[in-house]
């Protein structure tokens, strides 16, 4: 009895993963939505609100969510740096403010950068989208190497489309 509730907590996630029928896997928590690459693996979510679904060939796909604030893209753009060069080095890009559409068709404002490595490959890619209720989603991806950075992007691409706000952001 102890080793089955043991094993259901084991498996117990925060999300809710759904099979769609073209190989991805929607992945639903409680504020958001995404689709990821099928059968990768998914990590629950931090207490600072990060989440990143693994890949076959080691890098990842990342999601963090963040309350309203009337941060403006210069100062949300300065933190996300900070936190991004913390974990791994690289040469950031510039950001570029665009419009994004998301899964329910919404046209949302969004903050796009990346970072190259040392080789001069962009290998980190960013969009933090900003909900005017809901909160900030911040969509990153982490490619493994050169020779996949086709198929991960498309992935990314995915992920970015995808992206639905469900409730309000912590």
């Amino acid at each position: 009895m102890l080793t089955g509730l043991l094993l259901l907590a084991m498996q117990t996630t925060d999300f809710q993963r759904t099979e769609l029928p073209d190989g991805y896997d929607r992945i639903t928590s409680a504020t958001y939505q995404i689709d990821v690459p099928r059968g990768w693996k998914v990590s629950p979510e931090t207490n600072f609100g990060q989440r990143k679904a693994y890949g076959p060939e080691g890098g990842n796909l990342g999601v963090m969510t963040a309350p309203p604030s009337n941060q403006d893209w210069d100062q949300l753009y300065r933190t996300a740096l900070f936190f991004v060069l913390r974990e791994k080095k690289g040469t950031a890009s510039p950001y570029e403010v665009k419009k994004v559409k998301v899964a329910n068709g919404e046209e949302l404002e969004a903050c796009v950068f990346g970072v190259k490595n040392e080789a001069g490959f962009e290998d980190r890619r960013y969009v933090m989208i900003k909900h005017p209720t809901q909160g900030l989603l911040a969509l990153s991806v982490d490619i493994p190497n050169r020779e996949v950075a086709k198929d991960w992007e498309k992935h990314f691409q995915r992920m970015v489309s995808s992206a639905r706000f469900l409730g309000s952001s912590r």
